[in-house]
């Protein structure tokens, strides 16, 4: 093989192989698995020898290790066959040798693309090829235990049965190209909001279905009050943690305070009325603070009065209604009022992240010059916590104060380390692929 590489390289024309190979390679695999009925995993096999003709870099380690899975599966089904002929004495040479001869050919694609004609063709976007991999490998990982597990979990499942791999493969190239994004301090900013924002309308846009009667959006057959609070109050009133309590604990352990700041189905959509950055409330923890107390309170309450099912609804859609005016007026005021003021599980987040060893740090580098304070949102940055090395307890790990710092002033670190720039890439590979994980799986 290495022989063959060496010399189509000098021909100029080894480069032209590489598609080639995967396309007839993916083509093989697919109408395999479509001959077995397995139309969702052909789908996904196709989908990749499209997405090899985009040349993106962090692709070509992918595309090597599906082409050793799937001379795996053609080893297995050669086995297979060839023994339930034997068991029925009729010819299986030639079946064996063909089975056979695609296993091959499938490992040989493998070896062209990880070879330097595999490089030459995969060269676009190479700059993160290591963290897009990580990301893409992080949300398949976290998506194929549901997908086995409880694939009604997925939306495409519902809808196509089957098709819950496609959604898996979608997810994972989504997570991909946003660490991509991410990575680029000086757009993340602005890309953060975008896709925050995204995840929102997905989110409730499926909720505002689910209303109208197409109930195949409620992931649970029935409805869910979408407001942040309910998740601690209902969890009270119920007394057990529940699904979204659990799914809060475990994002905030992995991820800190980011929660309120990449993962928050309403926080993407509170983000609207942030049209000035400089701009943050003066007390970002004391009101929601009341607020946890209060939600806390009405659910214990509720529990021990033994209040039906339908008052503690009621209570919820309060608290629901209590947004529409703090939008209205954060819109006046130029920051999230919700998120900044009155959300209790944004507090819960903020304290809980503490457990998390992600943190922002002042570096030898800051001259103090200010400009990361006008763009925290969450009244966490003043020039007095930037005296004292690190943002306050109302900081949701952004990066947008990073990214306006134009001398390397803060920095990221993790238990302590990394304030090189490691410990944010691996920020980003993991809040990218939570929220790939969020966004794919965003139903109530």
């Amino acid at each position: 093989m290495t022989l063959f590489v060496w010399k189509t390289e000098n021909t100029g024309w080894s480069e032209r192989l590489v598609p080639l190979g995967i396309l007839l390679s993916v083509g093989l695999a697919s109408a395999h698995f479509w001959r077995f009925g397995q139309t969702g995993m052909a789908i996904s096999c196709l989908g990749w020898g499209v997405l090899s003709l985009g040349r993106s870099a962090w692709v070509r380690p992918v595309m090597v290790l599906l082409f050793f899975v799937l001379s795996g599966e053609w080893f297995v089904t050669a086995n297979r066959f060839v023994q339930l002929r034997m068991m029925l004495g009729e010819p299986w040479l030639r079946l064996a040798c063909i089975l056979l001869g695609v296993a091959a050919f499938t490992l040989l694609t493998a070896l062209l693309v990880w070879e330097r004609p595999g490089r030459l063709w995969f060269r676009r976007q190479g700059e993160h090829v290591v963290a897009q991999v990580l990301t893409f490998m992080l949300v398949v990982g976290m998506l194929l235990v549901p997908l086995f597990l409880y694939s009604k979990l997925f939306l495409a499942e519902r809808l196509v049965p089957g098709f819950g791999s496609v959604q898996v493969v979608c997810a994972g190239v989504w997570g991909s190209f946003v660490c991509r994004l991410l990575m680029d301090r000086r757009r993340a900013p602005r890309i953060r909001i975008r896709i925050w924002r995204l995840f929102s309308l997905i989110f409730f846009g499926q909720f505002a279905l689910a209303a109208l009667g197409y109930t195949v959006f409620y992931m649970t057959g029935e409805s869910h009050i979408p407001v942040p609070g309910v998740i601690v109050g209902g969890a009270i009133y119920r007394g057990a943690a529940g699904f979204m309590l659990l799914l809060f604990l475990a994002s905030v352990l992995l991820v800190g305070s980011a929660w309120c700041s990449h993962l928050c189905y309403l926080g993407g959509l509170d983000t609207l009325p942030s049209t000035r950055a400089d701009s943050s409330p003066r007390h970002p923890l004391l009101w929601r603070a009341v607020a946890l107390v209060l939600v806390c309170t009405g659910a214990l309450l509720l529990r021990l009065c033994n209040a039906p099912t339908a008052v503690a609804v009621a209570g919820g859609l309060a608290l629901g209604f209590v947004m529409l005016p703090l939008v209205l007026l954060g819109r006046r005021k130029g920051y999230a009022i919700y998120c900044t003021m009155v959300c209790p599980l944004g507090l819960l987040a903020c304290l809980l992240g503490r457990l998390s060893l992600w943190r922002i740090r002042r570096t030898e580098a800051c001259v103090m010059c200010g400009k990361c304070t006008r763009v925290c949102r969450y009244g966490a940055l003043n020039l007095a916590r930037l005296k004292a090395g690190a943002p306050g307890l109302s900081c949701t790990l952004c990066r947008d104060c990073l990214s306006a710092c134009p001398h390397g002033g803060l920095g990221m670190s993790w238990a302590g380390k990394g304030l090189s720039g490691r410990a944010e890439q691996a920020f980003v590979v993991l809040v990218s692929a939570m929220h790939a994980v969020f966004l794919f799986s965003a139903m109530v």
